[in-house]
């Protein structure tokens, strides 16, 4: 959300996974160096967030180089993990922006974002929506 919508001026760490590595341990090894070079803690890079990730909607190139490319997902499916996760003001914050970057109707973003919602979620996730929507729009 930082890096994508400038939506926050810090975060403790940045959620990333890694789709394709020919060698995971070369990525371990330089997350470490990162962390060295810029005296950052040693989870700067976290993972955690792969456990809201359902299927794989790819957004947005962030950075690309020879050996590394940075992308995100796209708004529908960040949307969707910030409705399943609904934990803090840092997500309804995030959710209110992406739901801003999605265009539609109530309903037609909802059907945009349920593929990407994690199984056993969704009734907290519809839940959340509601409340989002109407946070935004009012009641419908």
């Amino acid at each position: 959300m930082v890096l994508l919508y400038n939506a926050r001026d810090a975060t403790r760490d940045v959620d990333a996974f890694a789709l394709l590595s020919a060698n995971p341990e070369s990525l371990r090894v330089a997350v470490r160096k990162v962390a060295e070079l810029l005296d950052l803690p040693e989870d700067w890079l976290n993972n955690g967030a792969k456990g809201y990730l359902h299927g794989l909607a790819l957004g947005d190139v962030l950075l690309e180089r020879p050996f590394l490319i940075v992308r995100t997902v796209t708004p529908q499916q960040l949307l969707a993990m910030k409705l399943c996760a609904w934990r803090d003001d840092v997500d309804i914050a995030d959710a209110r922006l992406l739901l801003s970057k999605i265009p539609g109707d109530k309903d037609r973003i909802w059907d945009t974002i349920q593929s990407y919602l994690i199984p056993g979620r969704e009734l907290k996730a519809r839940y959340a929506y509601e409340d989002l929507w109407e946070l935004e729009h009012g009641s419908s």
